[in-house]
C-alpha cells in the first residue's frame, strides 16, 4: 500500500486517490472543489503517489529506482514533426473548430501539469528548440525524482532518438479529465517504446490529451490524420471518445488500436474500404457472454440484472448477457436501472436465482449498495467496473464468492512483462497498462511484418499497416498472450474470470483470484 500524499478526497463517496488536477471524482463522478488536497507532494516521492494503491486492481505501487544512461542522439536525420495545429474539417460530423497546439506533444511541451520540479518544463523547452541532449538530461532527472511519470520516460526516449528517423505513433488519453487513468495507459506505451528502442527499433511517441471530451477527441483525431509522421494511433481512453474519433481515422486511412474501449458499438461503425479500427481488449460481447455462460453452467438461469441506462458500456454488456441467457435456455427475470430511484429495493420479493451487476463508474456506488443489500443471498456476477480496490474496501464480505469478468490479471499475465514493468515503474501495474502495452506491441509487430520503416512515409506506411492488421493470419504477442483480430476489428480472445475470496494481497481482507 502507498502512503497518502497529495490527493483530493471525494465528499460524496470518500474516495481518497483523486489527483489534485481532477475536476471530478474518478469513482463516482462527483464534482471536486479546490482546497481538499493533502500535504504537497515531494518530488523525491512523487512516483509512489502517482501509481496509487494496488497495481493488480488498477493502482500500482512505485518506489525509487535507477535508469540506464542515455545513448548519444543522432543529429543529422529528419524527425517527426511536432504536429499540426488544425481545425476539424467541415466534412467531419459534429465537428467544431478547435486549436490542438496545446493538446499534443512529442516532448516540446508538458501535458501533465502536476509534475513536481522544474526539469519537465526545462526539458520541454530544450526539446522544442531541438537541443535533444539537454532535453534528455532534464527528462532523466525527472525519471530519477518521479519514477512513475510515463510522460517523462516517453519524452526521454524521444529526446534520446533526437533527429534519428523513427516510426511515429500517437497515443490519445484523457489527461485533463482522469489523470491517473491517463498515466496508467501511458505507462504501457512507454514500456513498449523503451523495450523497442533498446532492441534497435526506433519508435517516437506523440502524446495527446482529449480530456474525455467528444469534441476535443474529434479535433485531436483530425490533427493526427494530417501529421504524416504518424503511422498509427493508440486510443482513445474511453468508449465515448473512441466512438467519435474512429470514423475520422477510418476515413483518413490511419490505423487505430483501442486499448480499453469495450463498447460493442465500435465494431458496428460503418467502414469504407479496409477496416482500420481494432482493439486489444475483449468487447462487451465477449464479457457479457462469458458472464452469462458462467451462470448457465451453474444452473442459474433466472438472473436479476442491474445496469445503467445512461452508459453505452453498461447497455452493451446488458445486451450481450441477456441475448446469451435467452438463446441458451435461461431468461432474465428483471432489469433494474441503477440510475433511477432506489435500485437496492428491487431485491425484495424477487424469484431470481442469481444477481448480475453491470455498473459503469458513475453507477458504481449504487451497485455497491445492491451488493450490500443482497448480503450474499443470491450468487453474484459483475462486469469489470467492479475490478477495483474500492469494491473490496466497501463490500468485500458481501461479495465473497462473487465472480467478475476482467480484461487482465497479473497471475494470468506474461511473467516477463510483469517483472519488467515492476522494475521499470518500481511496483505493480494494472490492466490499462498491460493493454496499452499490447497496443504498441501490435503496431510494432505489424510494422515489422509489413516492412514499414521510418523511410516509408504516410500514406504508404499506413496502408501497409492496415493490410497486415486486416490479414486473418496476423498475430502479435503481448502481455496478455497471442493477439489476433476478427474481421470486425475485435480481438479474437476470451476474458478472464476472477472470484472474490479472503486474502491478504489487497490489504482489505479480500482479493480477486483467477479461477
Amino acid at each position: 500500500m502507498t502512503e497518502n500524499f497529495n490527493r483530493v478526497t471525494c465528499p460524496k463517496c470518500g474516495y481518497e486517490e483523486n489527483p489534485t488536477t481532477a475536476k471530478k471524482c474518478e469513482i463516482c463522478g462527483q464534482l471536486l472543489k479546490k482546497g481538499n488536497s493533502l500535504a504537497p507532494l515531494l518530488a523525491g516521492t512523487a512516483a509512489a503517489a502517482l501509481l496509487g494503491t494496488l497495481g493488480y486492481l488498477g493502482y500500482g505501487l512505485v518506489k525509487g529506482g535507477r535508469q540506464a544512461p542515455a545513448p548519444s542522439p543522432q543529429a543529422n536525420a529528419p524527425s517527426p514533426s511536432p504536429g499540426p495545429t488544425v481545425t476539424i474539417p467541415s466534412a467531419v460530423p459534429g465537428g467544431q473548430s478547435m486549436d490542438t497546439a496545446a493538446l499534443i506533444s512529442w516532448g516540446g511541451q508538458v501535458l501533465f501539469k502536476d509534475i513536481p520540479g522544474a526539469d519537465m518544463a526545462a526539458g520541454a523547452a530544450a526539446y522544442a528548440q531541438g537541443d535533444y541532449p539537454t532535453a534528455a538530461s532534464h527528462f532523466q532527472r525527472v525519471r530519477q525524482a518521479a519514477r512513475g511519470e510515463p510522460e517523462a520516460l516517453i519524452y526521454l526516449n524521444n529526446a534520446r532518438l533526437g533527429a534519428t528517423p523513427a516510426l511515429g505513433v500517437a497515443v490519445v488519453v484523457p489527461i485533463s479529465d482522469t489523470a491517473n487513468a491517463a498515466r496508467e495507459l501511458l505507462r504501457g506505451v512507454a514500456q513498449a517504446q523503451d523495450e523497442a528502442i533498446k532492441a534497435g527499433v526506433p519508435i517516437k511517441v506523440l502524446i495527446a490529451d482529449d480530456n474525455n471530451n467528444p469534441d476535443q477527441a474529434r479535433a485531436i483525431a483530425a490533427a493526427l490524420t494530417q501529421d504524416t509522421a504518424i503511422m498509427g494511433v493508440i486510443g482513445h481512453g474511453t468508449s465515448t471518445t473512441t466512438l467519435v474519433a474512429a470514423p475520422i481515422y477510418q476515413q483518413a486511412g490511419l490505423p487505430m488500436i483501442a486499448p480499453t474501449s469495450t463498447s460493442t458499438e465500435l465494431a458496428a461503425l460503418p467502414r469504407s474500404g479496409p477496416n482500420l479500427i481494432f482493439r486489444v481488449i475483449a468487447s462487451d460481447q465477449f464479457t457479457g457472454t462469458a458472464l452469462a455462460r458462467h451462470l448457465l453452467s451453474r444452473k442459474q438461469q433466472k438472473p436479476l440484472v442491474f445496469y445503467n441506462s445512461q452508459s453505452s458500456y453498461s447497455m452493451s454488456l446488458l445486451e450481450a448477457l441477456s441475448t446469451t441467457i435467452g438463446l441458451e435456455g435461461g431468461q432474465v427475470v428483471k432489469t433494474v436501472d441503477l440510475s433511477q430511484g432506489s435500485p437496492a429495493a428491487e431485491l425484495q420479493g424477487t424469484d431470481a436465482d442469481s444477481l448480475v451487476l453491470l455498473p459503469d463508474s458513475k453507477s458504481f456506488e449504487a451497485a455497491i449498495a445492491v451488493a450490500r443489500a443482497n448480503q450474499g443471498r443470491l450468487p453474484l456476477v459483475a462486469g469489470d467496473a467492479f475490478y477495483r480496490i474500492e469494491t473490496l474496501k466497501q463490500a468485500g464480505p458481501s461479495l465473497q464468492g462473487a465472480v467478475l469478468a476482467v480484461p487482465w490479471h497479473p497471475r494470468k499475465s506474461n511473467p516477463q512483462f510483469a517483472q519488467a514493468a515492476a522494475q521499470l515503474w518500481g511496483g505493480d501495474i494494472n490492466w490499462r497498462t498491460a493493454l496499452s502495452y499490447d497496443a504498441l506491441q501490435v503496431l510494432q509487430a505489424a510494422a515489422a511484418t509489413g516492412n514499414v520503416t521510418p523511410a516509408l512515409a504516410a500514406p504508404a506506411a499506413r496502408q501497409a499497416l492496415a493490410q497486415v492488421l486486416g490479414d486473418s493470419g496476423f498475430t502479435a504477442t503481448g502481455s496478455t498472450g497471442a493477439i489476433s483480430f476478427l474481421p470486425s476489428g475485435d480481438r479474437n480472445s476470451t476474458v478472464t474470470l476472477v472470484r472474490v475470496e479472503p486474502g491478504q494481497r489487497s490489504g482489505t481482507g479480500f482479493d480477486f483470484v483467477p479461477f
